[in-house]
């Protein structure tokens, strides 16, 4: 006859059992009947950064609204076929931006990045190009992301293509996404400090426990924790601030309706002098590792195609490549490509409308071949010499 603790413990195995069949059974039944949305499996969670690009990642990304592509990363969590070359006789050019410079919506090979690192690297193979593009990253996070790379990975020249929505991710105050605070004092000078995102009971979960990994490749918790928001009825509220006049910038992941300002240039030169706070900290990390940082310019829709009704966004753009136009003539070691200022007019070029990004306003095939073409002449005479 069994002893009690040994009926015990076939008790409780038997009990696992059926729990993990039954959720097995149910997670099959979810992605059958009603599949969800996952975190992309090549992000992994990063306590200083929210999350970062997984090392040796090859994922294909089935939620985007047109064609599937594939994100192949190497050792460093970059997207791109080779390894970092760190010998001494590389010239290795860091690259930074958010998702149009990751390569988001296409294959690497259709990537703009990836034509000015052929185009560059014919003309002096000794170079090698580096994409440290990261989807959704604000400056903040490209400032973050440099003080890590810098010092490992020795760039001679840094490139980052400023997408005009940095104006706007740089004012987020979302504790979910931000990872540099600012404040005005009364003179209205702007002080950043750098943060870490989320709070700190769901930074460690992302970071010390299985949460992260299950909302990436369960379906079951990912519709069971959507479940869960709607019965307690929590909404996420992204915290921006908002002009007086709309401000419809597509790429932006963050347009949210917050109390509206009477003093719309006011309101305007706040927002760019938060982005001039943190243009000038790029520039003094790329200014103490001695080398120089050229800003390219990701021009929006309206800018491409401008229309009657964006008034409000184009004087927003408007002041912030001023802005950038201001510095490069400035400061030592920084240059500034306008691509705003480079786009054709005329009808053949309106005919255009339309055919260069993908739905959700990225640039698609096309309009990445575009942009590369529109960029590459300037970028070659200002990165060249420096390698």
């Amino acid at each position: 006859m069994r002893d009690k603790p040994s009926i015990m413990a076939w008790r409780l195995m038997l009990i696992f059992g059926a729990v993990v069949i039954a959720l097995t059974l149910m997670e099959v039944g979810t992605r059958l009947i009603a599949p969800q949305t996952l975190v992309r499996a090549y992000n992994t969670p990063d306590p200083d950064l929210g999350t970062y690009i997984a090392p040796n990642a090859d994922y294909v990304d089935p939620f985007t609204k047109e064609n599937r592509y594939r994100v192949r990363t190497n050792a460093h969590g970059f997207r791109m076929h080779e390894e970092v070359d760190l010998s001494h006789n590389r010239s290795r050019v860091l690259v930074y931006g958010d998702s149009f410079t990751f390569g988001w919506g296409v294959d690497l090979k259709h990537t703009y990045f990836a034509k000015i690192k052929s185009a560059i690297e014919t003309i002096v193979p000794a170079a090698q190009l580096i994409n440290a593009g990261v989807g959704g990253y604000s400056s903040g996070h490209v400032k973050k992301l440099m003080e890590r790379h810098l010092p490992m990975l020795t760039p001679r020249a840094i490139i980052y293509f400023f997408n005009n929505n940095d104006l706007v991710d740089n004012m987020v105050t979302d504790i979910n996404y931000q990872v540099t605070a600012f404040e005005f004092d009364k003179s209205g000078t702007v002080t950043l400090h750098d943060i870490q995102p989320f709070a700190p009971w769901k930074r460690f979960a992302l970071n010390y426990t299985p949460y992260g990994w299950l909302n990436q490749h369960s379906h079951l918790f990912v519709m069971t924790k959507a479940a869960a928001k709607q019965v307690l009825g929590w909404k996420r509220h992204l915290s921006t601030p908002q002009l007086a006049t709309p401000l419809p910038i597509p790429q932006a992941q963050f347009t949210t309706a917050l109390p509206e300002h009477s003093d719309q240039a006011a309101q305007i030169q706040r927002w760019v002098s938060v982005s001039e706070a943190h243009v000038r900290r790029l520039i003094g990390l790329a200014s103490s590792a001695t080398i120089p940082i050229i800003f390219v310019w990701v021009p929006a829709p309206n800018e491409m195609f401008p229309t009657l009704d964006g008034a409000a966004n184009s004087s927003l753009l408007r002041a912030g490549r001023n802005m950038l136009t201001r510095l490069a003539s400035e400061v030592p070691g920084m240059a500034f490509i306008d691509t705003a200022t480079m786009v054709p007019i005329g009808p053949k070029w309106l005919m255009q409308k339309g055919r260069l990004r993908l739905s959700d306003g990225h640039f698609n095939p096309a309009g990445n071949a575009w942009y590369a073409d529109l960029i590459l002449p300037r970028l070659r005479t200002l990165i060249v010499p420096h390698l």
